[in-house]
């Protein structure tokens, strides 16, 4: 793993709430001047209907469904205004109650060899037990979930690591950091969770690039020390 730098990567805001999915269209987005007119007259529209609304820009794709609310970016440069679209949307929709939210960053990163490959499921999930249970055992998933947040906050820190399927040989790592409001029952609308990521925005991206530089560097020291 010379190149520590993902090949493919994303980062999606995912908020689950009360939602009127209608009303989320390139039109209206553009009426409030969150994204550019052009840009709305270029979207590509996949449905907009009273129960799901489902676009893509150049930079961003965009679904809302009656309880969740999701917006996707994989182009880097793109981020920060990934975060200024979902802030201005709810800072219109402040009535909109807001109650969970994954700041969640994806990556594929690809591996020198097969080998290596090979070498990373054995060490994230060693055979010597399953052996003799299953023949020719191979890791699918892995999910570890730090359970009480370090900043205070309600919610969870939950890695996955799993083969990749869009680089080969490669492996996936997300990183799912997940909000809550204090009370999901009785939130009125969006002030919590848009004062979540105005102020642990910077905070989360550090933090997720940081767990994977980690891993990373664990997986590569460990791999390097069986070659020894």
């Amino acid at each position: 793993m010379k190149n520590k730098n993902p090949e493919i990567e994303g980062l999606v805001i995912v908020i689950r709430g009360n939602f009127n999915p209608i009303i989320f269209s390139p039109v209206w987005f553009a009426s409030e001047k969150l994204i550019r007119k052009e840009e709305a007259e270029k979207a590509e529209t996949q449905i907009v209907h009273p129960d799901v609304v489902s676009f893509n820009l150049d930079w961003l794709r965009l679904q809302v469904t009656r309880d969740m609310f999701l917006a996707e970016t994989t182009k880097e440069p793109y981020e920060e205004v990934l975060r200024d679209l979902v802030l201005g949307t709810f800072k219109l929709l402040r009535h909109t109650p807001l109650k969970l939210m994954g700041i969640n960053r994806a990556m594929h990163f690809r591996i020198d060899s097969m080998e290596k490959w090979h070498e990373i499921g054995h060490i994230l999930a060693p055979k010597n037990i399953w052996n003799e249970i299953l023949d020719k055992p191979g890791l699918k998933s892995l999910s570890i979930q730090e359970s009480e947040r370090r900043d205070g906050l309600k919610g969870f820190i939950r890695v996955q690591v799993e083969p990749s399927s869009r680089v080969h040989p490669g492996i996936f790592i997300s990183i799912n950091d997940h909000y809550e409001t204090k009370d999901a029952e009785k939130t009125p609308g969006a002030d919590e969770i848009i004062n979540i990521i105005e102020n642990n925005w910077e905070k989360s991206s550090k933090r997720s690039r940081e767990i994977t530089k980690k891993l990373l560097e664990k997986l590569n020291d460990s791999i390097t020390a069986k070659q020894l």
